[in-house]
């Protein structure tokens, strides 16, 4: 019998995006984790108003460092989850979980507070802010220093972190 393999891939939420961005790192982000990041249209569409973010994502796809998908239009089962999903949470965030759920995907958003029981009830992984500056930490692409200042610059520009310093901070493991 044949096992399916599924090539992971990281969708990638504005919120994460817009840390990486504040903190200094967003080159380092889609470097962290050895899964492909990938950047769904409506999540882009997001940064519409933030002209910097946007110029600098930009550049991370023409770098080709993350790739831009076209959301799945023409999926019936994702697109009618990402419809129910978007009465009651942002487009982007929908997007992403929507295709993460039916594509077996990653799902890289720190919005807790939306995100966290429709992954638990549907076995999606997830990955915050925290999870990307712990993996940093763990495989040394950030000191623990790097990682406090980037904290205190998210804390400077009013982004909720949990902590401002990795010393009060207990990483978790992850399995992806």
């Amino acid at each position: 019998m044949k096992v399916k393999t599924v090539n992971k891939i990281i969708l990638i939420d504005a919120d994460v995006i817009s840390h990486f961005l504040t903190g200094g790192y967003i080159l380092l982000l889609p470097k962290i984790f050895t899964h492909p990041m990938k950047i769904i249209d409506k999540v882009y569409a997001e940064l519409e108003g933030f002209y910097s973010k946007r110029v600098q994502v930009d550049n991370l796809i023409n770098l080709r460092l993350i790739e831009k998908i076209n959301f799945p239009e023409t999926n019936p089962q994702i697109k009618k989850e990402y419809l129910r999903l978007s009465r009651e949470f942002g487009v982007g965030e929908s997007a992403c979980m929507a295709v993460a759920r039916f594509n077996e995907n990653i799902l890289g958003s720190s919005n807790l507070k939306d995100i966290c029981d429709y992954c638990n009830e549907h076995s999606i992984t997830y990955i915050t802010t925290m999870d990307f500056l712990c993996e940093a930490l763990r495989t040394s692409k950030m000191t623990i220093e790097e990682c406090d200042e980037f904290l205190q610059k998210a804390k400077a520009a009013k982004h909720r972190l949990p902590v401002t310093s990795m010393a009060n901070y207990t990483c978790k493991s992850l399995r992806i």
